[in-house]
């Protein structure tokens, strides 16, 4: 698979989102109307999004031996997606948290289209 910068700049995308979420929690949770302190559950969110960005780093680095990753990436962007979008539409997720994970739902659709333009790897 070619090598794409796709990854690359969801590596970063995830990492921003991340280590924003961890490290700088009172300017990122004002900025997407988060209330109340974090929670464990919110660290392990946080934690998870930083992780899939080191995955989506890995994919960038050498995209036919992270093949099922693409996948795996994808799904995930969906389930952030789903449920942030599902809490907005109910009053309980601010609008610009639902802003910013429609970059999660552009990343879905080009990771997949980057899965089925690819060709797995066949080894012997």
């Amino acid at each position: 698979m070619k090598e794409s910068p796709l990854f690359l700049v969801a590596a970063i995308f995830n990492w921003l989102v991340g280590g924003s979420l961890l490290f700088t929690y009172p300017l990122t949770a004002k900025l997407l109307g988060l209330t109340g302190p974090p929670d464990v559950f919110f660290h392990i969110v946080a934690g998870i999004v930083t992780l899939f960005g080191f995955v989506y780093w890995l994919i960038w680095r050498d995209a036919d031996r992270y093949r099922p990753f693409i996948g795996l990436g994808a799904v995930a962007k969906m389930v952030f997606v789903i449920a942030i979008y599902a809490h907005w539409l109910k009053g309980s997720a601010s609008g610009m948290l639902a802003l910013l994970v429609t970059a999660d739902l552009v990343f879905a659709l080009l990771f997949y289209r980057s899965l089925r333009a690819s060709r797995p790897l066949v080894r012997p």
